[in-house]
């Protein structure tokens, strides 16, 4: 049987940030994901506070031109919209005011954190995102420095109501080995809720959700792989908690 997936980190946008610089790229590398088994992706461009991002108006023009683009190949291929969110404490008026996507316009955010931000604010920012109603997904968490082969950090987080995410190039770069055994170790205790792409380009970052999925096939129990591609996925974009 086919497994389709979902896509929920993407920088696939042209144009918009450091991800894909033109519409043929954006093209090529749905072309991509779609030859690997993606059916559903969400278009996550960077949103930087204090910086100058693009307007919500030009994120959601720029994805219907994309949207548009697509239907012309693949009928069965559905687009979303969302930003990876770096944190900082004024994201929430902006989330308040729609100046920042949540994922598939759903209470899930995708947040991520400096590389050596302290535990304490990232535990703080889940409490803080969780009182005003969304749900946090932690963003590619083995870069994190302080959840990095720290299993209790990731495990105080969940309790807390976040979500894990991490990146699937974990899962089929050999010179990820020791960051991959423990990704593993995490999904087996169920501490990993999200695979993404994180994808960027066609060169070094490029769709690779199935290479890493390929890899766990054979190696992570079948119920967890699937809830994690399947029952989580499907939750997120119908806006439900995930168990």
């Amino acid at each position: 049987m086919t497994r389709y997936l979902t896509d929920i980190h993407s920088h696939i946008l042209p144009g918009v940030d450091d991800g894909s610089e033109s519409m043929e790229m954006s093209m090529e590398m749905i072309e991509q994901a779609y030859t690997q088994g993606v059916r559903r992706l969400i278009a996550t461009p960077h949103y930087y506070p204090g910086h100058r991002n693009p307007s919500t108006e030009h994120l959601l023009k720029t994805a219907e031109e994309l949207r548009n683009n697509i239907k012309k190949m693949y009928s069965d291929f559905t687009l979303y919209l969302g930003n990876e969110i770096y944190y900082r404490d004024g994201v929430f008026e902006k989330l308040k005011n729609k100046e920042i996507f949540t994922l598939a316009d759903t209470r899930y955010v995708l947040v991520e954190f400096s590389y050596s931000a302290d535990f304490n604010k990232i535990y703080e920012a889940v409490r803080k995102f969780m009182n005003h109603g969304y749900y946090p997904v932690i963003a590619h968490i083995e870069r994190d420095g302080c959840l990095q082969k720290n299993e209790k950090n990731v495990k105080e987080l969940v309790r807390a109501g976040a979500y894990m995410q991490v990146n699937a190039e974990n899962f089929h770069q050999g010179l990820f080995v020791p960051m991959r055994n423990y990704c593993m170790k995490l999904m087996e205790q169920g501490l990993v809720h999200f695979i993404g792409s994180d994808c960027h380009n066609l060169t070094d970052r490029v769709p690779n959700l199935m290479k890493g999925i390929s890899y766990l096939d054979a190696k992570v129990d079948k119920e967890i792989l699937d809830s994690i591609l399947g029952e989580n996925t499907d939750n997120l974009l119908a806006n439900k908690c995930i168990n």
